[in-house]
């Protein structure tokens, strides 16, 4: 990321961006329709999320290209007084760091480095209903400042320690398969 971009570049990066968020809240805004929805919402995030996110790490290949999207992610959320919770912030750096760890560990040239990133940082959105699982009470006490009770009970009954282990699997294979679809799509070599 230190590496000077192209004009072509920035606004390749600009619209992976674009196409990042609008895809990404596109997976969240069905939620307020289904407690279930919202609670395995990251299984689709995660797919979605994997395209962009190949895309910029490709043309990138460089410390920062993982971490680019998610962070600008980041911060428009909290512009528009989302990710509330100190547990959303610890969830969606950690996942970052390890991201990037990851990639630096394995070369940012290597295609495998891109492989095993993606799904990582498919994660990232996940950070929204992390808390479900990993803090309940704190996040069923929120919740319920903002929903009608019969919605945060049906939470309350999907916040359970299977739930993540589930939804944390299903997001990681999501993101795995649009990760592989992406690289056919972008024409990334080996």
């Amino acid at each position: 990321m230190f590496k000077k971009w192209t004009k072509k570049e920035i606004w390749k990066a600009i619209l992976c961006f674009a196409v990042y968020f609008v895809l990404v809240l596109a997976t969240q805004l069905p939620g307020f329709l289904s407690p279930l929805y919202w609670a395995v919402f990251p299984v689709f995030s995660a797919f979605v999320a994997a395209g962009p996110l190949t895309c910029v790490m490709d043309m990138k290949r460089g410390f920062g290209s993982a971490a680019l999207l998610p962070v600008l992610w980041f911060i428009v959320y909290r512009c528009m007084g989302e990710l509330g919770m100190p547990q959303m912030w610890i969830w969606i750096f950690a996942v970052i760091a390890v991201g990037e760890a990851v990639r630096a560990v394995m070369s940012y040239k290597k295609l495998s480095s891109i492989r095993t990133c993606v799904p990582v940082m498919g994660l990232v959105p996940m950070g929204n209903i992390a808390p479900l699982y990993l803090s309940k009470a704190a996040f069923l006490e929120r919740a319920a400042a903002e929903m009608d009770q019969e919605y945060v009970a049906a939470l309350d009954m999907y916040g359970t320690e299977w739930m993540f282990i589930l939804v944390l699997a299903l997001s990681l294979a999501a993101a795995i398969a649009s990760e592989r679809i992406s690289e056919k799509i972008l024409k990334i070599d080996k």
